[in-house]
């Protein structure tokens, strides 16, 4: 998820939204909000994801924390760094 349009192509696909997602936080929120099973997202290296899509990626990150407290059918799991662990 290099940019934007990478993590959003990339977020369409792993979580299978919608063919008419808008590719944006607030349409992700929307299809995030809409999840009626369980399922877990797995955000691997979201240092990265903050660090290469800046302030983007933070709100990114924050919607998907949102969308799991609101949704009981969505389990986050954000893996801490094990390369930072020393």
């Amino acid at each position: 998820m290099g940019d934007r349009e990478q993590a959003h192509t990339h977020l369409a696909k792993r979580l299978r939204l919608v063919p008419h997602y808008g590719r944006n936080l607030d349409a992700l929120a929307d299809c995030l909000g809409e999840i009626g099973e369980p399922t877990t997202i797995l955000v691997r290296n979201a240092d990265q994801i903050a660090r290469r899509l800046g302030a983007y990626g933070e709100r990114l990150l924050t919607v998907l924390h949102d969308a799991a407290q609101k949704n009981g059918n969505i389990d986050l799991v954000i893996p801490k760094d094990v390369r930072n662990k020393r």
